[in-house]
């Protein structure tokens, strides 16, 4: 061997060897399970996260029900969970009375220049007869006047955002709105609406065939409607053509969900859940809602199917159908399963930015398994250095109604969910429904979707092959009524006494169900929104509070007192009632209020926190949350 060659191959095996050292940095010391290193291997060198992205994305497209794209990527994604020896098929959850499948569009502005023109149609809305080429005319604000005006319309391109109430198009209700129809009459070619970027595209509503839209409903950048409308109010010929391929297909059209799972082998009746939804607004192409959550999903799953795991309990991966169009696909699991629901250890969904996860909040029943879970993320990744477990001590009400994502489905019935923590820069609000959400968006995110798809297989092993199934202890609230009492100190969740003191419970609820609601609000959906001002402050003693005129004056004046022997003030955290002056939460025994004031509740959460609180600390707010069907029923 000459001089040179053994020079080289002396570099490769350094190389070598500095590669497989790096490499094995990235193994937590602590994993000595041989599946769990092969999870971490093949999630690490052979991570297939952008790839479903890809299919998803560029090879189906927008993937709104009924369309010929959703149908495709649903019957691919089970082809692709059986290559990799996973259980999957499709379940019904419904149908489409119409079919809708979207081709590509053009528009431009020809006269008095030439210029492109920026915009889209929502779904199951009309395309054009091919090219078409008109003037623009605009619609007013009056329904007589348009009725007027009505001739003008012909072969005309109407922009109708300032027709006011008059200027809805293609509904998402049933029936034809009153402008749809003048146009219709009138022979327009189609309607403009002013639109902002980036441009949020949703959909119509078609009940039949014999109902087709047919005319175009244009959503054009808002800067470009403003031109167009200038040079026609100045009295510029303005002309413009648009070709819009938008078509129908006979119905019915089902859809369904996807469902995999690779079965459990001591407890199979347990399950763990990996979920996000497959449909998306057709504008884009769903990459980032909510392919960015079903692709971790799916990769998380052959993770766990290449490194042959075979899980105490059963893990499954759902991806929803319908999502966009009403929480469909979930809600038609849950009611088609009701025997799982008791038995599913949690629901992982994830329907959000693009991220990598970093850590993740538990209810404290869940904090011991946990430590052991998520062991494997530490040291993982030093890009997303895994930040630990948070736990949350607050139990919260079921959902009452379906919103948001697929979730709240499963919050309806009790079945404890996750939301991670995730590092991510994107602005979830530029995709959002927009024809943004397009492959490009999330390829910035490689890395920390690839990093959240190991998260995920990790965890669902580590619930997988737990013992016994998780705890339910302490996520959600027991039918009751409670107050949510927020101070500058913490948080504190009471339950309320209204069967032994209704009179004085009701009296409660009245000072805060009048102005602010009722129940715990959720947060703003793009931020937590400003902080409330106080609404009282706790007095010398640190027992009694003292609350805002506003409120005060809602307090009953001689309100009745009850005997209540089962609730004592003996103890700090009593919440009670005083005649005309409002309620009291007291901060340490007061044996001298018994027989006084009628006590209504105790902390229940949030002990720690009442002997913390000192004259002069604020009271934020107070939240009245009902849950079952006897407190919501409760008059006050």
């Amino acid at each position: 061997m000459n001089s040179k060659r053994r020079l080289s191959v002396t570099a490769a095996v350094v190389v070598l060897l500095t590669a497989l050292s790096l490499h094995a940095q990235n193994f937590p010391a602590t994993t000595d399970d041989p599946a769990l290193r092969n999870i971490i291997e093949i999630g690490q060198t052979d991570n297939k996260t952008m790839t479903w992205l890809d299919y998803f994305t560029n090879r189906f497209g927008g993937r709104y029900i009924g369309s010929d794209a959703y149908t495709n990527a649903a019957n691919w994604a089970v082809y692709q969970f059986h290559s990799w020896g996973v259980q999957a098929e499709l379940q019904e959850v419904g149908e489409m009375p119409v079919g809708f499948n979207r081709g590509p569009w053009f528009g431009k502005m020809t006269a008095p220049e030439e210029k492109s023109l920026y915009f889209g149609t929502p779904s199951y809305t009309a395309g054009t007869k091919g090219v078409q080429r008109g003037g623009v005319a605009i619609a007013p604000g009056d329904s007589l006047k348009i009725l007027d005006m009505k001739d003008s319309f012909r072969d005309k391109w109407v922009l109708i955002s300032d027709a006011g109430d008059f200027a809805a198009r293609s509904g998402r209700g049933p029936g034809k709105p009153f402008l749809e129809t003048v146009l219709e009459e009138a022979g327009a070619l189609g309607s403009i609406m002013s639109a902002r970027v980036p441009l949020q595209i949703l959909n119509a509503n078609v009940d039949s065939w014999d109902t087709l839209p047919i005319l175009p409903d244009i959503r054009l950048d808002e800067s470009q409607y403003k031109e167009i409308k200038d040079l026609v109010e100045k009295g510029e010929a303005v002309e413009l053509e648009f070709e819009i391929r938008n078509w129908f297909k006979m119905g019915p059209v089902k859809y369904h969900n996807v469902v995999a799972w690779i079965p459990g082998t001591e407890h199979p009746d347990e399950y763990l859940i990996m979920s996000g939804h497959l449909d998306a607004f057709d504008g884009g192409t769903g990459a980032v809602d909510c392919g960015s959550g079903i692709t971790p999903a799916m990769e998380a799953m052959r993770l766990l199917a290449k490194s042959g795991v075979k899980p105490k309990r059963t893990i499954m991966a759902i991806l929803f159908a319908g999502e966009e169009a009403g929480i469909l696909g979930a809600s038609a699991w849950v009611k088609q399963n009701p025997s799982k629901l008791e038995k599913i250890a949690v629901l992982m969904n994830r329907d959000y930015t693009p991220g990598a996860i970093t850590g993740i909040t538990v209810p404290a029943s869940w904090e011991e398994d946990f430590q052991k879970i998520v062991k494997p993320l530490e040291g993982l990744n030093e890009e997303f250095p895994f930040e630990g477990i948070t736990v949350n001590p607050y139990p919260g009400p079921p959902s009452t109604r379906l919103g948001g994502t697929d979730a709240s489905a499963f919050q309806m019935v009790s079945v404890p969910t996750i939301r991670f923590r995730e590092e991510s820069g994107y602005s979830y609000r530029r995709a959002w429904h927009t024809l943004y959400d397009t492959y490009n968006e999330v390829v910035p995110y490689s890395r920390h979707q690839e990093h959240t798809a190991l998260c995920l297989a990790i965890i669902a092993y580590g619930i997988g092959n737990l013992d016994h199934l998780l705890s339910r202890e302490g996520i959600y609230l027991d039918d009751g009524l409670y107050a949510d009492i927020n101070t500058d100190k913490g948080r504190m969740i009471v339950e309320l006494d209204y069967r032994n003191a209704p009179l004085t419970a009701a009296s409660f609820t009245r000072l805060f169900e009048s102005e602010r609601g009722g129940r715990r609000g959720m947060r703003g959906f793009f931020g937590r929104g400003s902080r409330p001002p106080a609404i009282g402050v706790f007095g010398r003693d640190g027992t009694a509070t003292l609350i805002s005129e506003s409120i005060l004056e809602r307090a009953d004046k001689k309100l009745r007192k009850e005997a209540n022997p089962d609730l004592k003030h003996d103890d700090a955290g009593v919440l009670g009632m005083m005649d005309g002056r409002g309620f009291y939460l007291t901060t340490k025994k007061m044996k001298e209020y018994d027989g006084r004031f009628t006590p209504i509740g105790q902390v229940m959460v949030g002990r720690d926190i009442v002997k913390t609180i000192a004259a002069g600390d604020s009271l934020r707010g107070v939240s009245i949350i009902r849950v079952g069907e006897k407190a919501a029923a409760f008059n006050n």
